[in-house]
């Protein structure tokens, strides 16, 4: 299976959670009003997350292109894995991770690097091509 298409299901799938999460605020937390700044900050920041990495998954699979040199498969391969986890992870920190005094989020924050992470690879390998293919040579009659 393509990249593009693990993208592009993870993409929507992060827009669905997106919704829900937004579902959950509202008809739960009565849209978080009268909520605390500070478990209000976690629902709203997670949930602003969650649309973030879906978007991003969408971008990645709108955007793919041939994989370029045989050395970057590997590299590519596992930053579309770290990208494509992202939205997993905040729905779990929006789910798991509740208000705490700290504001902790380590599951948004591994979120966050492997998205950083998986982006700059793709960046930095869809730089590097493979050479063009070398033209065919006429045959002699």
């Amino acid at each position: 299976m393509s990249w593009r298409y693990v993208h592009l299901g993870v993409g929507v799938l992060g827009l669905l959670a997106f919704v829900l999460s937004g579902q959950y605020m509202h008809w739960v937390h009565d849209h978080l009003r009268g909520m605390p700044d500070g478990p209000r900050l976690f629902y709203r920041s997670v949930h602003i997350y969650l649309l973030w990495s879906a978007l991003l998954n969408l971008a990645l699979a709108g955007a793919a292109t041939a994989p370029g040199h045989p050395r970057w498969a590997v590299p590519r391969m596992l930053a579309s894995t770290a990208v494509a986890v992202g939205p997993a992870l905040l729905a779990a920190s929006f789910l798991l991770e509740t208000y705490n005094a700290a504001l902790l989020r380590p599951m948004a924050r591994w979120a966050i690097y492997a998205a950083v992470g998986g982006v700059l690879v793709h960046t930095f390998t869809s730089w590097t091509r493979s050479p063009p293919p070398a033209p065919a040579r006429p045959s002699r009659p």
